[in-house]
């Protein structure tokens, strides 16, 4: 894989949904996962990540062998609110519905590649404009129709069940069965449009989200702070991701990603300082992420938690958590258990 240019890629979370779907479809989704080349495997943990393209193809073959051609919004349905992160928690604490797409759109790529989302005020209606460039007319359908159910319950989950947007465009002709289409989106729908996208009253980018109290939200965006300012498609983002796939193997040193990229490691460096960041300082950033989310969210030995966050043995990981985290990994455990009880 190194010497290669990263491929497009999506978290596994975005799957959530698609097994009843394909069921409902009479299709088996996990012979479907196979058929794309993904493994069924993946949804053991969400933060996984997976190829854009192959799911793209994914919702295509369903579609096709299903007989389904509005599979895609059945799928996104079946998902329900998207599972986007960090992003989902910035749209949250965001003050009005328009800085809440402005998170959306600018930090996608830490949860997508590949995908283009704009919000376009020009005109007198603003219109969230998709972009999504697949490999066949048939997958960017299927890809559109599950982005544009996406961001319409992601505004849904912001202001209420009752929103519905002004208009629905596809640039795309519309196939002879699509039930789903216009009871879900509650509004009219046109088909071969030059762009797709939803058009909005002006008046809903000035809602105010039914989120948490005003301090949380200050104190949310004060966590969340550096995730804001990074660049989400410069490099230290892609080094991120490198380094989340990277992570499992235990294969995560500065060398390693530096010949991905086919660069030195001074030259690693440099690039991350100009995106404000150090190797370092993301890895470890990423190594207390998953140990955090590991140990809160199951019972498992110490000993694979340390595999997990890429230590080649316990004690290096118990004296890494120690200097990190002022506990050991076990009391930290204990701590948040008790807190959640």
């Amino acid at each position: 894989m190194r010497g290669k240019p990263a491929p497009r890629s999506i978290r596994s979370a975005t799957l959530i949904g698609y097994f009843e779907a394909a069921r409902a479809a009479g299709l088996d989704p996990e012979r479907m996962l196979c058929r794309v080349g993904l493994d069924p495997s993946c949804m053991d943990d969400l933060e996984t990540q997976i190829s854009l393209d192959s799911f793209w193809r994914l919702l295509s073959e369903s579609a096709r062998l299903g007989n389904c051609p509005d599979f895609g919004m059945r799928a996104a349905i079946e998902r329900g609110v998207p599972n986007l992160g960090a992003v989902s928690l910035l749209m949250r604490e965001a003050e009005t519905v328009e800085e809440a797409i402005h998170f959306y759109t600018t930090h996608l790529a830490l949860h997508a590649d590949g995908t283009l989302i704009q919000l376009d005020q020009r005109f007198q209606s603003p219109l969230i404009v998709t972009e999504l460039q697949a490999r066949t007319r048939e997958e960017s359908f299927q890809a559109t129709q599950f982005c544009l159910v996406g961001i319409t319950m992601q505004i849904r989950w912001l202001i209420g069940e009752a929103f519905q947007p002004d208009l629905v465009s596809f640039s795309f002709a519309k196939p002879q069965r699509m039930p789903t289409v216009e009871r879900f989106f509650k509004c009219p729908v046109q088909f071969r449009q030059l762009i797709s996208g939803l058009v909005l009253n002006r008046s809903v980018l000035q809602r105010r989200p039914v989120t948490s109290a005003p301090f949380l939200r200050k104190l949310a965006l004060q966590q969340l702070e550096p995730l804001i300012k990074r660049s989400p498609g410069g490099f230290s983002t892609r080094v991120e991701r490198l380094l989340r796939t990277l992570l499992d193997d235990g294969n995560c040193d500065s060398q390693s990603v530096a010949d991905y990229f086919q660069i030195d490691r001074r030259t690693l460096s440099r690039r991350l300082a100009n995106d404000g960041e150090t190797f370092s300082g993301i890895l470890q950033r990423i190594r207390m992420e998953v140990a955090c989310r590991a140990l809160a969210g199951s019972d498992s030995p110490l000993s694979m938690i340390a595999d997990e966050t890429g230590f080649e043995s316990l004690s290096t990981f118990s004296r890494w958590f120690q200097q990190s985290f002022g506990c050991t990994a076990s009391r930290w455990r204990a701590c948040n258990a008790a807190g959640n009880a």
